[in-house]
């Protein structure tokens, strides 16, 4: 379901003779207008994408399986989503291509809690997991998780709570909770070490990243390569400039994300981000934004063998580096 993510007052949506004669780019992230998306806040903010003769339409998803669904409508051009939610709309005919990996290192968890008799992947049997949605990726990194453990769906029961983690993983309503980082740290901000609370965070390292991806419709992204190329090139450069001034990216932030008001919160999640852009697969060596073919096909593979895929896909030819600057 698309949502309109700039009702309401959104800062950068000015319209009217500012946005003459720019080119728009409806992009449609795995959620709403939140903190975790502030390279899109500041460069629109700094004026990166208007020098660059682009103005930003960012539209909202229930999950990332929905942000690529809306693409392949039409709905919107780009979507922020992970390489599952590709692979899975792939295997169903979709002609879509991932361009862009704004996330390199996934950052993704599993927050379980002890109490329940959790100690590994195995004692996952017959428990109840949080998910944002059962198009999200939350839910396929579960899935990669239990499929390399021996386990299926079938196994666990996935309950779809949205963001809402704490009240149900606190609460007890759940057994554990796929997370990711900025999630984290405002859910146990206020209960303190999640160890003495009973709780343990695994990371999912099975799938070591990207977190996300962009992908766009085949057809489109081969009529629209000087403009994504300008796309790139100006969020590289929000990127840059966050990680040089974080907090004020994060004063940024609060005026553009919904429940940002914690410049706190903003500056974690910011860290989060910085890493994630620079430490994944492949962007020492190639720069930010960077695709790395080989883990993903790794993954792909894996995907096929352990059944979460029912049929093999060629990443070399449905992700391209052809828009990434070098460092």
């Amino acid at each position: 379901m698309l949502a309109c993510g700039g009702c309401g007052g959104d800062p950068g949506d000015a319209g009217g003779a500012a946005d003459e004669g720019l080119d728009t780019l409806r992009i449609v992230p795995w959620g709403p207008r939140i903190i975790d998306f502030i390279d899109l806040y500041v460069g629109e903010e700094n004026g990166y994408f208007a020098a660059a003769g682009i103005r930003i339409d960012q539209l909202a998803a229930e999950g990332a399986g929905d942000a690529v669904r809306n693409v392949i409508a039409g709905n919107a051009d780009i979507a922020m989503a992970d390489q599952f939610s590709g692979y899975f709309a792939m295997t169903k005919g979709a002609d879509i291509r991932g361009f862009y990996c704004p996330y390199t290192k996934n950052w993704m968890t599993l927050v379980v809690n002890k109490n329940k008799g959790i100690a590994s992947p195995a004692d996952l049997k017959g428990k109840t997991i949080a998910v944002t949605s059962q198009a999200s990726t939350s839910r396929y990194n579960v899935m990669y998780l239990l499929a390399a453990n021996g386990l299926s769906e079938d196994d666990v029961t996935m309950a779809a709570v949205g963001r809402d983690f704490a009240s149900v993983l606190l609460g007890g309503t759940v057994d554990a909770a796929s997370t990711w980082g900025s999630i984290n740290w405002g859910m146990f901000q206020n209960v303190g070490d999640p160890a003495e609370a009973g709780f343990e965070i695994w990371e999912y390292e099975e799938v070591p990243g990207p977190n996300a991806v962009y992908f766009s419709r085949r057809q489109w992204i081969d009529a629209n390569k000087d403009v994504l190329r300008r796309f790139v090139a100006a969020l590289d450069q929000a990127k840059r400039w966050i990680a040089e001034n974080p907090d004020q990216a994060a004063e940024i932030g609060a005026r553009y994300a919904v429940g940002a008001d914690n410049l706190a919160r903003n500056r974690a999640v910011i860290d989060l981000r910085i890493e994630m852009q620079s430490t994944g697969p492949g962007v020492a060596e190639h720069g930010m934004g960077w695709c790395d073919i080989d883990t993903m096909s790794r993954i792909a593979n894996e995907a096929v063998e352990l059944g979460i895929l029912d049929q093999r896909i060629d990443v070399a030819d449905v992700i391209t580096n052809e828009f990434i600057a070098a460092p």
